[in-house]
Formats: C-alpha cells, structure tokens, sequence
C-alpha cells in the first residue's frame, strides 16, 4: 500500500487514473494516502483529474484529499481538468464545489482560467465563474465605456 515505484506511484495512483473507485476505497480504507505525491508531485488527484473520473475525485476529496496540490510545475488537479476536458464540465465543476482555486498560478504564470481562455475548440471558460480571461496574472477591468 505504501510501496512506490520507479516514478514515485503507489496503488492510489493508479486505482484514481483508472477509476476504479472499489480499489481505491478499499486501498483508502486500510490507511493509503490520498495525497500521495509522486516523483513529479502529481497527486492521486491530478491523475484522476486528468481521466476526467468524477467518481475516483469524489472519494479522495471525501478522504481528505487537498483540492489544490502543486505539482512540480505549479499544476493543480484544475489546471489539469481544464486542460483534459475536451469541453467537458463535471470534473471541473466538481472541483471547483470543493473549493479549487480557478486562478492559481502555475510556475509558468497560467492559472486555470487563463488556460481555459486559451483552448479555443472547446467553450471550456463556460464551466468556470466568470468565464476566462487570458491575462495569466490579473481578472479583466470593467469596460464601462465611459473613457474611465
């Protein structure tokens, strides 16, 4: 349950990108960390994050998973719904319901938000409040039209 291999992976990891939630409660159940943080600082959750398994997010967040780990380049399980969403909305939104933080930098200055600004064959903006914006670092003004 605790042993790693070669990328810094336990069973958690793999159990949450295949969305095998039985295995992963099971695993869960008899002490195995969900936030486990590989040799990348991937956690159990960006893995499933990044399957888009809804189900697998709902029970690490449920066993006390953090909603917002960095990896090694600053991404979070958002960054990587946003970016593996193919214009899907259920894992994104789930993640922002138990609290993701939307515009959290990574160490290349690009929040969730400002990627979902960015994918252009998909409206993956439409699953985030506010819609996006593709400054990476700031929210946009109001225009109000007035020449404020």
């Amino acid at each position: 349950m605790t042993d790693r291999d070669r990328s810094g992976r336990t069973a958690v990891h793999y159990a949450a990108v295949d969305g095998d939630v039985d295995g992963l409660r099971g695993l869960l159940a008899r002490g195995a960390d969900p936030q486990a943080a590989d040799a990348a600082g991937w956690t159990p959750l960006h893995f499933a994050a990044q399957a888009q398994e809804p189900s697998a997010i709902e029970v690490l967040l449920a066993a006390g998973a953090s909603v917002d780990p960095a990896d090694g380049h600053g991404n979070t399980p958002l960054w990587r719904a946003v970016f593996c969403s193919h214009g899907e909305g259920t894992v994104i939104r789930l993640l922002l319901e138990a609290g993701a933080d939307p515009d959290q930098v990574n160490a290349h200055g690009v929040s969730p938000r400002a990627l979902a600004g960015r994918i252009t064959n998909y409206d993956v903006a439409a699953h985030l409040p506010g819609g996006a914006w593709t400054s990476p670092s700031a929210p946009p003004t109001a225009v109000t039209g007035r020449g404020s």
